[in-house]
């Protein structure tokens, strides 16, 4: 996934799948593996501690470097949590020099996430889970040149236990994984046991499918931005114009993404329902829309969307 002597950052929990992806990144990776660790500040001191210490020993025994940090407020829910602890990563991982942040998701958490998605009203973009090699998740200006490897996406979490488990090495426990108050939480232990009951296969089968979506939609995406550097017109005050016969005639799925494509273009990120009230307003529905920094209208045969300030 990278040249060989190039550093890279590996994000350490002290859970079992990090603490496998760490082990494996630094037997096998030639060039500097820095670990790093983040305190969420959600749990208990001393579980906190714990953990930090285990991180601590590993990486000693492994002779890698770890950086720690820590939130400076207390996380409102999983979202704002993850965002944090990326946020925090892109500063780690550039002041590291690291090309790259590799972190320990694995084939189990992809179904988990694909059936969350799903679940929250996804489109075949959600549906593709999480890629192999990706941007940065969430906005950082430190992490623009850093990419997001999960090199284990493919394995089972069966797998990285019995891969520990030949090492004698017991990972760090976060009873918050438990917790049935994190959507996470349900749907890995109440809602994948028993689709694993309809097929022993689930787990694989959910994650192939997100595979498949994500080659589906690159493939569509590719499309959508042909027809844009065919078609889309940017004018000297900023303002894209698109003809609306022409983006009318797309296939749906296309149509879509060349209008988000049109919006990153401009800089401007459209939810699902954006893209839908865009998508009606193109085919006739209304003239004018506005839309959290975007004007959108159609005027006779031109589409147009401009930023709105």
């Amino acid at each position: 996934m990278v040249p060989a002597d190039v550093s890279v950052l590996v994000a350490c929990s002290g859970g079992p799948d990090s603490v496998a992806t760490l082990i494996a990144v630094a037997r096998t990776h030639a060039g500097t593996v820095t670990a790093a660790w983040f305190d969420h500040a959600m749990r208990p001191s001393v579980e906190v501690a714990r953990e930090g210490a285990f991180v601590r020993r590993v990486t000693s025994a492994l002779g890698v470097s770890v950086v720690e940090g820590r939130s400076t407020t207390t996380p409102r829910g999983e979202a704002a949590a993850r965002a944090a602890r990326y946020r925090w990563l892109a500063r780690a991982a550039t002041k590291a020099g690291a090309v790259a942040c590799i972190t320990g998701h694995t084939r189990d958490d992809q179904a988990e996430t694909v059936l969350l998605r799903l679940v929250r009203g996804a489109g075949a973009r959600g549906a593709a889970g999480m890629a192999p090699d990706a941007s940065w998740p969430v906005a950082s200006s430190s992490a623009s040149r850093v990419r997001l490897l999960r090199p284990l996406l493919d394995t089972s979490r069966r797998d990285v236990e019995a891969y520990l488990a030949a090492l004698e090495l017991e990972a760090a426990h976060d009873p918050s994984n438990e917790s049935r108050e994190y959507a996470r939480n349900r749907v890995r232990h109440d809602v994948l046991p028993l689709l694993t009951e309809v097929n022993s296969e689930a787990t694989a089968h959910l994650a192939a499918f997100a595979g498949r979506e994500r080659e589906d939609d690159t493939a569509l995406t590719a499309w959508a931005e042909r027809w844009l550097d065919k078609h889309a017109t940017v004018s000297s005050g900023g303002a894209l114009a698109l003809p609306s016969a022409e983006l009318v005639a797309l296939p749906p799925a296309v149509a879509r993404r060349a209008l988000v494509g049109a919006g990153a273009r401009l800089g401007i990120a459209f939810g699902g329902a954006h893209v839908e009230a865009l998508v009606r307003l193109a085919g006739g529905s209304g003239r004018r829309l506005t839309l959290p920094g975007a004007l959108a209208e159609r005027r006779g045969t031109v589409f147009k969307m401009r930023r709105n300030a």
